[in-house]
């Protein structure tokens, strides 16, 4: 009896494993908006902004002197020039790096931190959800 209960149970674990990794592999083939500013919903007083290249950069601030970026803006060596003249006052930190594509999946070169591609229009990265601006 206690052989038929373990035999179960594996089994049971076996039907739950294959069907995570086939829903996995779903999600795996969609890519994301190149060259379109994602942004995240207000988290306190500030936004999160992400921004993929085709040519495997990426770019992201936290800022709370915006609620709105264009690519341009983005990508600008004077970010924070530009941003101080939307608002005197706050806080930004941008950063840019490179990506890479490993099996299907998008990680920054630097940290490895991965950034996962739900659909076209929504992306999470560092436990935030970026919505296509």
């Amino acid at each position: 009896m206690k052989r038929l209960l373990i035999i179960l149970k594996f089994f049971i674990l076996l039907m739950l494993l294959s069907t995570t990794a086939t829903q996995a592999e779903k999600i795996s083939g969609v890519s994301p908006s190149y060259g379109k500013v994602y942004r995240s919903a207000r988290i306190g007083d500030s936004y999160h902004f992400l921004l993929l290249t085709k040519n495997g950069m990426f770019y992201h601030l936290l800022t709370n002197k915006t609620d709105k970026l264009t690519v341009r803006e983005l990508k600008s060596s004077k970010l924070l020039s530009i941003l101080k003249k939307k608002q005197s006052w706050g806080k930004a930190f941008p950063k840019k790096g490179q990506y890479t594509v490993d099996n299907g999946k998008v990680y920054t070169k630097l940290l490895w931190n991965r950034i996962k591609v739900i659909s076209s229009t929504k992306i999470k990265y560092l436990n935030k959800t970026f919505y296509l601006q």
